[in-house]
């Protein structure tokens, strides 16, 4: 073993990212929670809500002590990034499989990209800055796309980018490959069942919601219009119509809420 691989897994272990990891994954397990609580006020008839993590940061700036919770999403958030992009770099060693260990850094890089971004729209939110929804910055990015010569093909690759992520995460659910990063050896047999059972729900119900990202996407490839495209408000919004609709919506919040639980349980339990 190198002195680099040595000073590598000793700062993999070390408090201060088991802290960052701790913080980062409870304020995580709380975006998707007032994203699943979003979610019911529009099956509800809330047609103003945005069910997104830019609706969620609104919602929370909307509180009593708004401000106050905004700084500690943007504090947990930020260390969820820095926590992340470790694991990024020298985690998952104890998975066997190259492929698959590569994937698992890929999908921490992910987070960290997007807790960051996540991260600094909380503090401009607190810091008084309004911010649009992800529906109307979705459909900005699109339309920029569509723009360039062949756009429709890129806005095309992007959506089946975000299909195979969806469907990755739905597998992920299903397989329940989710155990291999944590570890469960403390907690009794039913916890583990609970465990299992919440990471299996939310994981599917979070594939499901990249899903209908992506159907959205390719719709605005196909037709060349970005105003068809959009993010997780336009996705779930468009399913509050029908009573099939709410069902469904009700189904995602639900998830949302499992995976919430499952991001509580990572904070205490995934390996680092």
């Amino acid at each position: 073993m190198t002195d680099l691989t040595r000073r590598a897994r000793r700062a993999e272990g070390s408090t201060a990212v088991r802290v960052l990891g701790v913080l980062g994954w409870s304020s995580y397990g709380t975006v998707h929670l007032v994203i699943a609580w979003l979610a019911v006020e529009v099956s509800l008839g809330e047609r103003q809500e945005q069910p997104a993590p830019q609706g969620a940061i609104a919602k929370l700036a909307q509180q009593p002590v708004g401000s106050a919770l905004l700084a500690a999403l943007a504090a947990g958030l930020g260390a969820f990034a820095v926590s992340q992009l470790v694991m990024a770099v020298i985690g998952f060693r104890w998975v066997q499989e190259r492929p698959t260990r590569i994937a698992r850094k890929l999908g921490a890089l992910g987070r960290a990209v997007f807790s960051l971004g996540l991260g600094l729209l909380a503090a401009r939110q607190c810091a008084g800055e309004r911010i649009g929804s992800s529906s109307a910055q979705q459909q900005h990015l699109t339309a920029d796309l569509l723009r360039l010569p062949a756009g429709w093909v890129l806005v095309a690759v992007v959506a089946v980018a975000v299909l195979v992520v969806a469907v990755a995460t739905v597998r992920r659910g299903l397989l329940r490959s989710f155990r291999e990063d944590l570890d469960l050896s403390g907690l009794s047999e039913r916890t583990r069942c609970w465990v299992e059972r919440v990471g299996l729900v939310g994981w599917v119900a979070k594939g499901l919601a990249y899903a209908g990202i992506g159907v959205l996407l390719a719709a605005a490839a196909v037709s060349s219009d970005p105003g068809k495209s959009g993010g997780l408000d336009r996705a779930l919004h468009l399913l509050a119509g029908p009573l099939a609709g709410r069902i469904a919506l009700w189904s995602i919040a639900t998830g949302f809420v499992a995976f919430a639980a499952f991001c509580l349980t990572a904070a205490a339990t995934h390996r680092r």
